[in-house]
Parts: structure tokens; C-alpha cells; sequence
């Protein structure tokens, strides 16, 4: 007979992460931290009930109730995440602000991944970069046809009216075209995101001057990934480093670690 127990759980939620929409994804997650801009618990659905028990700049501590297996001699061990052993080796870094500038604010406050399976992760990766691509070449194309039009239709009649009107329709229809560019650019970015979530071995929230670490990493290449969507073109963070033995204690510089890869296929 089965066995369970119930668990709750008193901690800290940081912040909504949403995921793109994909087949059989019913909801967003939520991150959980153990204390404000703390360590990364866990992620549950954002359906998941939950009792605030206090909120506080900007922070809700919250409770959880649900169920997990009872452990016993038979029941197998819960295995550790991919890339994380026990007494594996330490990486750690900063974020740095635009331009490479130290800032007390840089970084700060942001999702930070640890990202593993680097040769699958770039060729799925640049499969749907290509994609995108391809999209917004399209849309590209038409403006430019569009803007070919408008400028002919400027000198296609004398008579004033009609090449006003003519005019008119097409500005409508480049602006249309352009907010579908944004759409499909912000649809893209998303996709990269949630790539890259999928390959996270830990996840963590940048301190108050930007800093992350990350403990019990196993040996291999790793990226550490961060983005701040707060600006146009949103502001990344993709570094490359590897680990080679248990003892290692990587401290990773944006300005000399940072990947030849871009998150976003460098599209804008």
C-alpha cells in the first residue's frame, strides 16, 4: 500500500516566469526562493493553491500544501538533477550593466540559469533562430514592397485625391506589417527563452549588485544564462565556462567569458 506525507513548505516567491505557450503546458510557473533574492527552490504551476501568510516589499511568503512519497528502504533515492553532485565544483559571477560599467544596481534581481547539453541545446537553438529568421525576412520583404508602392503612388496620378488616398492605404498597411515585425520578434525572443529554461540544470535570482553562484556542479561545459527584459533590446547575459574537477571554483567575468552565441540570433 502507498504510502504519503504531507508536506508544506513556508517560503518566499519571487516572481512570475512566464513559459511560451507549447503543447500540454496548462499554466505558468511560478519560482519559488528560500528568502527574499535567496536560493532557487523549486518551480510549481501557478494553479498550484497557495496561503499568503505576510507581504512585504514587494515579497509574499507563502505555504504550500501537497503530497510527495513516503520514503522508505524499497523506494529508490530521488536522483539529483543533471550537472549537480554532491561536493561538485562552485561558479560563480556578475552581472555587469550596459557598456561593461560596475553598477550597485547591474544585474540585480534577475533569473539566473545554469544551462547544460550544450551540443543539443545549439542545434536547437539554431534551428529555430533559422525559423525566425525566415519569418522576419518575410515581413521584411513586404514593407519593403510596401514602401516601393507608397513611393510610386506619390507620382501615379494628377490627381491629388486619388494619390492621397492610395497613399493613406498603404502607411496603414506598412504599420500593420510593422506591428506584426514586433509580434513575431517578441514571439521569437520567447522561444529563446524558453529553449534555454529547458536546459537549466539550477536556477537563481542576482543579489543586490548583480552576483550569482552556483554549488555542486559536475564536470562539463556549462552556460550561465540571465536576461533583463526591461529595455529594447532586451539586455543579456549568455557566459561560457567548464568545469573539470570537483575542486573547481570558476569565477566567470561577462567581459572575458562571454559567448560567441547570441540568445536572441541577434535579431532587432
Amino acid at each position: 500500500m502507498t504510502r504519503a506525507v504531507s508536506v508544506r513548505f513556508g517560503i518566499v516567491l519571487l516572481a512570475f516566469v512566464s513559459a511560451l505557450s507549447r503543447p500540454g503546458a496548462a499554466s505558468v510557473e511560478r519560482i519559488l526562493l528560500d528568502a527574499p533574492r535567496g536560493a532557487w527552490l523549486a518551480a510549481v504551476r501557478s494553479d498550484a493553491p497557495m496561503i499568503v501568510i505576510e507581504e512585504r516589499n514587494g515579497w509574499r511568503r507563502v505555504r504550500i500544501e501537497g503530497w510527495v512519497p513516503a520514503t522508505d528502504a524499497s523506494a529508490p533515492a530521488e536522483p539529483s538533477p543533471r550537472g549537480v553532485v554532491v561536493g561538485g565544483a562552485r561558479v560563480r559571477g556578475v552581472l555587469l550593466a550596459p557598456g561593461d560599467v560596475p553598477s550597485a544596481s547591474a544585474g540585480s534581481g534577475l533569473i539566473v540559469m545554469l544551462l547544460s547539453d550544450l551540443e543539443v541545446l545549439d542545434r536547437e537553438h539554431a534551428a529555430v533562430g533559422d525559423e525566425c529568421r525566415s519569418r522576419l525576412k518575410e515581413i521584411n520583404d513586404r514593407v519593403e514592397s510596401l514602401q516601393g508602392d507608397l513611393a510610386r503612388a506619390l507620382n501615379s496620378s494628377d490627381n491629388l485625391r486619388q494619390a492621397t488616398e492610395r497613399s493613406d492605404r498603404l502607411k496603414a498597411q506598412i504599420a500593420q506589417a510593422g506591428k506584426e515585425r514586433t509580434a513575431r520578434l517578441r514571439d521569437c525572443r520567447s522561444a529563446a527563452d524558453t529553449l534555454l529554461e529547458r536546459h537549466a540544470v539550477q536556477k537563481g535570482i542576482t543579489d543586490g549588485n548583480g552576483a550569482f553562484e552556483f554549488d555542486g556542479i559536475a564536470s562539463g561545459r556549462y552556460r550561465v544564462y540571465a536576461a533583463d527584459p526591461s529595455g529594447d533590446p532586451p539586455r543579456t547575459w549568455l557566459l561560457e565556462c567548464k568545469v573539470t574537477a570537483p575542486s573547481d571554483a570558476i569565477v566567470l567575468d561577462p567581459r572575458h567569458d562571454r559567448s560567441a552565441i547570441d540568445p536572441y540570433w541577434g535579431l532587432r
